[in-house]
């Protein structure tokens, strides 16, 4: 059982004990400072603000629109004519309206966390202070950093509240000045979180989370403020590989294995499991038609899903890039048994034939996007294997793999970008946890002379694909605005660098500005 799952829903049932004694005076809940004058007590409650992440990776999900507005992957109509859907369209083409749903949920998944942070953060400066609650708190407040960063990243300029007790509507604060407070906010707070990673902080803040955000921050500096920060993000990067704590895994898929709890790369995890999280992790409903869910013994994946690799991504792989066929599922399809797959298939005279299942990842006509893919289709998501023995038998049911929101492989290709962008290349191209990066995934070492930035892009586009900072990447490479698989060029003012505030939100709150362009 992941232990975090636990706190978090043990946490949630304290306040429901009750009991009854022989003169029938009924307490319906622990009074609150009394549960959090115990110390053990004050880690259950910090748990509740991290239940706000399960969301991210369902179908309505931040995780969903993230993939969707990339080169990375694409959900087209599939040949039965359903997920035909107006808002992957808008997406995929980046012509997003301010109605689009996954933009209003991607918003809600931050401001909603936000939230829950503020909340956790006014009762613990109102409980009993010790050093396990100022810990606590500051934890909360990192927590707190991450969403407000990813909203930022998304729509620049955002609403701004860091206290359960403001009235009002929040004020809506600039990019720039929202990177400021962040970063103070994370330095000021660093001190106070954990510095070793064990069992035990495992899903939860520590000061390697607060590292790897400040070198976000710093990396995107230059495109988010103009201002060059290299330098800071070369040394935060270097702090955390140098900590001891994370190393490269053996093997790539062991990040993403069914059972990748405590992982070497794991810096920061949202646990998972079949039981604690529905509704949280099914990637499986959303990427296997019902041939695959057949042919996987998966029966929740029943919405005959279409979420493909686009076709130019996947062909963006050197062929002998491990990486490719551990996250795409793509060629002769062998089911759960290892079985080859097949399929019956009618023929004009109405008699059938035997076919063998192979999936065609490249090339797909463009057009077929809104006309509908062929039955065989698009390389499809393996990268957190299924679990095959019937037990996903509802969309309901989460996939029991933990999802790394960040690990220790983006650190080390950070910090050689960082190296790179001051034209320190030869020593970035000698980085010896780059080149094992490299060699994991069957590929040579990127010599000094190769080491460019488009290098760089791919790099990470192979080693971190569907990981959620391909949209952030592809701004910062200048790759965003571009032409790909049936999707023009966008505007030439870029403005579709930035996301539309959701229409529904800026009714609630009337200081709300739209972005340009939309």
């Amino acid at each position: 059982m992941k232990k975090i799952l636990s706190l978090i829903f043990v946490a949630a049932a304290i306040t429901a004990v009750s009991c009854t004694n022989l003169d029938e005076e009924i307490y319906s809940q622990i009074p609150q400072e009394e549960f959090l004058s115990d110390p053990e007590n004050i880690a259950l409650y910090t748990s509740r603000p991290y239940t706000y992440l399960q969301v991210w990776g369902n179908e309505q999900s931040m995780l969903t629109m993230i993939l969707m507005l990339t080169n990375e992957t694409a959900i087209p109509t599939e040949y039965e004519g359903h997920w035909g859907e107006p808002r992957y369209g808008e997406l995929q083409t980046h012509s997003i309206p301010s109605s689009c749903k996954l933009v209003k949920t991607s918003w809600d998944f931050c401001f909603d966390g936000i939230s829950a942070c503020n909340d956790a953060i006014y009762v613990l400066e109102n409980a009993p202070q010790n050093e396990t609650t100022l810990k606590n708190i500051s934890e909360i407040k990192i927590l707190r950093a991450y969403y407000y960063l990813m909203a930022v990243d998304c729509w620049g300029s955002v609403p701004f509240s860091i206290s359960r007790e403001e009235t009002g509507y929040p004020e809506q604060k600039d990019r720039p000045t929202m990177l400021n407070w962040l970063e103070n906010e994370i330095k000021d707070n660093m001190s106070k979180l954990d510095t070793v990673v064990s069992s035990k902080t495992y899903g939860r803040i520590t000061i390697e989370v607060a590292r790897f955000l400040l070198a976000k921050i710093y990396l995107n500096s230059e495109k988010w403020t103009g201002t060059p920060r290299y330098a800071e993000a070369e040394t935060v990067c270097k702090q955390i590989m140098d900590s001891g704590n994370f190393s490269l895994s053996t093997l790539y898929e062991q990040n993403f294995a069914i059972n990748n709890e405590n992982g070497s790369e794991a810096v920061f995890a949202l646990p998972h499991s079949s039981v604690y999280t529905n509704y949280a992790f099914y990637l499986y409903v959303m990427t296997f038609n019902n041939d695959l869910a057949k042919a996987f013994n998966i029966p929740g994946a029943n919405w005959n899903g279409t979420m493909i690799c686009q076709p130019d991504f996947f062909d963006s792989y050197d062929p002998a890039d491990k990486r490719r066929d551990l996250t795409w599922l793509h060629g002769q399809v062998y089911d759960y048994t290892g079985a080859k797959f097949t399929f019956n298939q009618k023929k004009s005279d109405g008699s059938t034939e035997v076919i063998d299942y192979v999936l065609n990842p490249s090339p797909i006509d463009p057009a077929s996007f809104s006309s509908g893919i062929g039955r065989l289709d698009g390389a499809r998501i393996i990268k957190w294997p299924y679990q095959t023995d019937g037990s996903l038998n509802s969309y309901k049911i989460s996939m029991e793999n933990d999802f790394y929101l960040m690990r220790y492989s983006d650190v080390v290709l950070m910090y050689v970008e960082a190296l790179v962008r001051q034209s320190k290349v030869a020593e970035a191209a000698n980085v010896q946890e780059f080149k094992d990066i490299r060699t994991r995934a069957g590929l040579a070492p990127i010599a000094a002379a190769d080491l460019t930035l488009d290098a760089l892009y791919l790099e990470r586009s192979h080693e971190l694909a569907l990981e959620g900072w391909q949209r952030q990447d592809m701004i910062r490479f200048g790759k965003y605005t571009e032409a790909w698989w049936a999707k023009p060029a966008d505007a030439a003012d870029g403005h579709t660098e930035l996301l539309p505030i959701p229409e529904e939100r800026r009714g609630d709150n009337p200081n709300l500005q739209q972005n340009p362009g939309y």
